[in-house]
């Protein structure tokens, strides 16, 4: 690094001159280039220190006149001395940098290095500063944004890193799964809960017949479309085979109506159920029976008996923060319906977006809608996540879907059989809707004072100070306000309209509930006038003014609540009787050690419950500690055996390994814990999985999230009692292993080829290794992967060698990649013991 050093008369000038170097005309661009280096992690307990090393990029002095911004997952910064750079929180995940009175101005081509320290710590490569651009400064007004180059050093000696993944410990993990049973063809996923092989067989081929009552015609008309653009056939109405599906014989068989029969003999196929969602259910089955099948299609004879035990599978997805278009969400619609999944859980707002047309409230896509650039958010939100600066360009910060858009998506859904249940955020959470709210009554507060207020979500005179686990200080609607109220009946009355002009019954509003920070409300007039109107002691009889509140205007609206835990969390036995009657589904999400027993608590109490539990079923934690594994931690880490591992009534033994890695001693795990009661369990109502989108940046990182994690949901939700489940020791582990192993054969030989086949985005493991006796072992859970190596550093590639059977190895490391249907993992590294 050079500093200029410059007589007195210069830095004068200088300090006359804002900022020097940024050219008129269309090709202007930001004078400085940015890289970032990552420095130790724990450099003082619970921090870790970071470095920006600015560069003048330009051919002129560079001065002070700037503003350097940025998006970073939310964190605490500390700076020591008097800096020449500041760095700074603007909000949440929203930060800048600019200099102060020390900055020496930088001559062209000279860097300075900008170091400083954040919260937590920093171990994955998607948690690095994303987003720089730059904005001049002059009088204390900002210019035009340009892009800023930004160069993120990768992690130093990333296996050194806490949660790097162990190539030994999944060498021995990959051991379990070798003797798993030749796939039968019902052998699917979900698993089928009866399947019985007869004599015979037929073939699929050319031509086919679809026979069915009209009740039936929907289902009918999807399964010709897969028919003929999956599998070329053509429908015919006379074909040497017939697909029938007609109504069950006896309605009394049915265990629900999800229930099926599925019956293949020499020349026809039945699909038999009392409702039309078991005939939908039995055309999955038999579409999956095809998957890994070549023209023709030949089919063992056989008759299957199938119905899911949990009547609510669901699967969360967040377009607050990563935006996803209706055609990417009607493509994973059909994708969950395929596994017999049967609700959206639709995540369209939060405190980073609000991404649904609300006629009448048009500020929430006007300026919620999009993020960009800006000094007082009144034309769109603060950038964050991904950084974008335009609040005009297609980026994973700008979108939504406009009403039509919607309708046409629940009417899609509905086809498959999936229920879409929308969420408001609320109270907490809700930024984006706060902010909408605040440039309306800006917009209106000269002309129309009762336009301006009429759905005002805070309070000016609130004076009240928290911080939000997000690090938001401003994201808690003010529950004290008609006005609130007036806004959250006016969303609920549109979104009733909505399903009603789509002809798609709508029963329940998820309302959120989560994460409401500490020191909320209390320094809001409103509300302390609301407490001494109401004899309310503390913050939480806020909350649950507000949920008891908004459960009786859903019910007046003809719905009924839904929240995460949370809202049934801390109340008066009197607000539970009311709640108990007007709630759909708790859904219960804290399941880390410590809050594990809630689950069953709010079971026990009489609310519905839908498990989330975060270390099964939160989509958006990392696969694992791979620097390179794109999510959060702070839950552990979910693959898709972990989310395979979940048992509905055996909550506690869900995790077989703690958050270290350790293996869990399952026979202790629910000792001196709240059991589930006989009432407890017929609230248990399903399953869902999360994916909260903080570092999701495309389609393709929501799929690679969710396949193959996605396929223990499912088969979980529909299979709620595995044959290990009321096992214990020896006995346990074996059923499980057996389980897992027949788990990985069915990904490995039918859901993998598929996926690749239909351009749909998975993840595959790395391979295990082991050094013994100087040779090399190498497995990989996936069956028909090939695992590839090198010795000499590099990294391993399609042309490296391939592992087949054990093979001398001298080398201090060994790095290796697993690589299938045309996708690779990412590598792994084995350090060999001297």
């Amino acid at each position: 690094m050079r500093f200029l050093k410059l007589p007195l008369a210069g830095l004068l000038l200088l300090a006359m001159t804002l900022f020097a170097g940024c050219k008129a005309g269309k090709d202007r661009k930001a004078p400085v280039a940015l890289t970032w280096e990552m420095g130790a992690n724990n450099v003082e307990p619970g921090y870790y220190e970071n470095t920006f090393i600015l560069k003048n990029i330009s051919d002129e002095l560079l001065g002070k006149g700037w503003t350097i911004y940025y998006s970073q997952l939310p964190r605490v910064i500390k700076q020591e001395g008097a800096p020449a750079v500041k760095v700074e929180a603007v909000n949440g995940n929203f930060f800048r940098m600019s200099p102060t009175e020390n900055f020496t101005p930088l001559a062209p081509g000279d860097s300075m290095r900008i170091t400083f320290r954040c919260t937590y710590k920093l171990d994955r490569n998607s948690h690095v500063p994303e987003g720089t651009y730059w904005v001049e400064t002059m009088d204390g007004k900002e210019g035009k944004p340009l892009p800023v180059a930004l160069n993120a050093l990768p992690l130093p000696s990333p296996e050194s890193v806490g949660g790097y993944p162990d190539a030994s410990r999944i060498y021995e993990a990959n051991l379990r799964l070798a003797d798993a049973p030749a796939l039968k063809e019902s052998d699917l996923l979900p698993s089928v809960k009866k399947a019985v092989r007869v004599e015979g067989s037929l073939v699929l081929e050319g031509k086919v017949a679809v026979a069915y009552p009209d009740d039936f015609s929907v289902e009918a008309s999807l399964l010709k479309e897969k028919l003929a653009g999956v599998y070329g056939m053509e429908v015919t109405e006379k074909a040497p085979v017939t697909i029938v599906l007609e109504p069950l014989a006896d309605k009394e068989e049915a265990v629900n109506d999800e229930y099926y029969t599925l019956d293949i003999d020499n020349n026809r196929i039945k699909i038999s159920a009392a409702a039309s969602h078991g005939i939908f259910n039995g055309i999955q089955t038999l579409l999956a029976m095809l998957k890994g099948k070549q023209a023709p299609y030949q089919l063992e004879a056989v008759s299957i008996q199938d119905y899911p035990d949990l009547s609510y599978r669901g699967q969360m997805i967040d377009i607050a923060r990563d935006y996803t278009t209706p055609e990417n969400m009607k493509k994973l619609i059909d994708v969950l319906a395929s596994y017999k999944m049967n609700v959206l859980h639709f995540h369209f707002c939060d405190d980073e977006g609000w991404r649904l047309e609300i006629p009448g409230l048009e500020e929430l896509t006007a300026v919620g809608s999009r993020r960009g650039h800006t000094t007082d958010e009144s034309q769109c939100l603060y950038p964050c996540y991904d950084g974008g600066y335009d609040p005009d360009a297609k980026t994973p910060g700008n979108g939504y879907y406009t009403r039509e858009a919607f309708i046409g998506l629940l009417r899609y859904a509905a086809e498959r059989h999936v229920r879409v249940i929308p969420e408001i955020e609320s109270p907490g959470h809700a930024r984006a809707a706060i902010v909408s709210m605040k440039a309306r009554y800006d917009k209106y507060i000269g002309t129309d004072l009762e336009k301006a207020t009429e759905y005002l979500l805070s309070e000016p005179e609130d004076t009240s100070r928290y911080t939000s686990v997000q690090y938001y200080t401003d994201n808690v609607i003010n529950v004290a306000l008609p006005s609130t109220y007036r806004f959250m009946e006016k969303v609920i009355q549109e979104l009733n309209a909505m399903y009603k002009e789509a002809g798609v019954p709508l029963t329940t509003v998820h309302l959120g509930g989560d994460e409401v920070p500490r020191g909320v409300w209390m320094g809001s007039p409103e509300c302390r006038k609301l407490m001494k109107e109401k004899g309310m002691e503390k913050a939480h009889d806020l909350s649950e003014y507000f949920i008891t509140r908004m459960a009786g205007i859903l019910q007046k609206n003809g719905l009924k609540v839904s929240g995460w835990q949370e809202v049934a969390l801390g109340h008066t036995e009197e607000a539970h009787r009311q709640l108990r009657q007007q709630t759909e589904g708790v859904y219960c999400w804290n399941t880390v050690p410590g809050s594990d027993e809630v689950v069953y608590h709010t079971a026990n109490n009489g609310y519905p419950v839908i498990l989330c539990n975060v270390g099964n079923f939160y989509m958006d934690m990392a696969y694992n500690g791979h620097p390179d594994e794109r999510g959060l931690d702070w839950g552990g880490y979910v693959d898709e055996s972990i989310s395979f591992s979940m048992l509905p009534y055996s909550i506690y033994r869900s995790l077989r390994v703690d958050m270290a890695g350790n293996p869990v001693d399952l026979d202790k795990a629910e000792k001196g814990k709240t059991a589930l009661t006989e009432a407890g369990r017929r609230n248990i109502v399903g399953v869902q999985g999360q994916l909260f989108a903080e570092t999701i940046r495309s389609f393709e990182g929501v799929e690679y999230l969710l396949f193959p994690k996605l396929m223990g949901l499912a088969e979980r939700g529909w299979n709620a009692h595995p044959a290990w489940e009321s096992l214990s020791g020896a006995q346990e582990q074996q059923a499980f292993n057996q389980a897992l192993a027949l788990y990985y054969e069915k990904i490995s030989k039918e859901e993998m080829p598929y996926w690749a086949k239909n351009g749909i985005n998975f993840r595959l493991p790395q391979p295990g290794l082991m050094v013994k006796d100087g040779n090399l072992y190498a497995n990989v859970a996936i069956q028909g992967g090939e695992i590839r190596y090198t010795t000499d550093g590099t990294e391993p590639g399609a042309q490296s060698a391939l592992w087949k059977a054990p093979v001398k190895c001298e080398a201090s490391a060994v790095k290796a990649k697993t690589f299938y249907q045309g996708k690779e993992s990412l590598p792994i590294t084995l350090a060999v013991g001297r």
